[in-house]
């Protein structure tokens, strides 16, 4: 197969537990870049948080951000794209989330906002202060996500966090699934979006507006919300960490993500 594009999950697939590309998978993605290959990163998270990679990377493509609420394309500063939370969803999911006792990060247009401090992220942002000023991301303490809801739109998408995982169920209970894509980003965080959005329908519609078929697609990720795009193209591949589900979805499994899992694949389905 020609595979013509190779879309990549961020967190727990491209980035070890240290959240950096390791050299032996940067090295093959520039040589994929070499031979024309198109290289995206499809990810949960805001575009000011994928900057960095993007730039380390050299990449040229749209960023798929917030698990497929909108395509971000980083030369214009636009979204092509977009599918946000309308105010009244912004506004439920804060009162349950209030009610349920959960943190709550909210991602607006350019910056992701929070009002108090949980361990993800104090982590999250001693990584942010590491990052060159020119693209750093935007994460700003606000007085109260009401203020946010109030004044600062598109909203993307929301993420909770609790001490325990049936804290964060209750939320995700309570939220009709009419409304709302609720998908678990890690063991101890939900995102929660616009209904419809996934990975792997925007994916698809990125696809069909370039004229790619998804059987020349390779798709890589470890978690839940990546399962609708391993699932949708060609040769999706599950990361040695991933969850059990997304393995038993996925056609190959590769080492962790502190391995040279992903190098091996691409060297191997790429060398025609």
């Amino acid at each position: 197969m020609n595979y013509k594009v190779v879309a990549f999950d961020l967190d727990g697939t491209l980035l070890n537990s240290e959240g950096k590309i390791l050299p032996e998978n940067k090295q093959a993605i520039q040589s994929a870049i070499e031979k024309g290959t198109k290289i995206l990163l499809v990810t949960g998270r805001h575009h000011t948080a994928v900057k960095p990679y993007y730039h380390e990377l050299g990449l040229d493509t749209p960023i798929i951000c917030c698990n497929g609420t909108y395509v971000y394309d980083v030369a214009t500063d636009s979204t092509p794209f977009a599918n946000p939370l309308s105010k009244q969803q912004a506004q439920l999911i804060y009162d349950v989330a209030e009610k349920h006792h959960c943190h709550l990060l909210m991602y607006s247009r350019d910056s992701m906002n929070y009002a108090q401090l949980n361990p993800h992220m104090e982590k999250f942002l001693k990584w942010v202060e590491t990052c060159p000023p020119e693209v750093r991301p935007d994460v700003r303490k606000v007085e109260s996500i009401q203020e946010v809801i109030d004044n600062h739109h598109p909203i993307w998408k929301c993420v909770i966090s609790a001490e325990n995982k049936a804290m964060m169920n209750d939320v995700v209970n309570e939220l009709p699934i009419s409304q709302f894509s609720c998908e678990w980003s890690w063991v101890d965080r939900v995102d929660i979006a616009n209904a419809g959005n996934t990975k792997g329908g925007r994916l698809l519609a990125l696809l069909n507006m370039w004229g790619i078929d998804p059987k020349e697609v390779i798709a890589f990720g470890d978690n839940h919300n990546d399962i609708s795009m391993l699932t949708r193209v060609g040769l999706g591949v599950a990361m040695g960490n991933g969850e059990e589900e997304v393995k038993s979805q996925a056609k190959l499994v590769t080492t962790s993500n502190n391995e040279g899992g992903i190098a091996q694949v691409l060297k191997e389905v790429l060398s025609g």
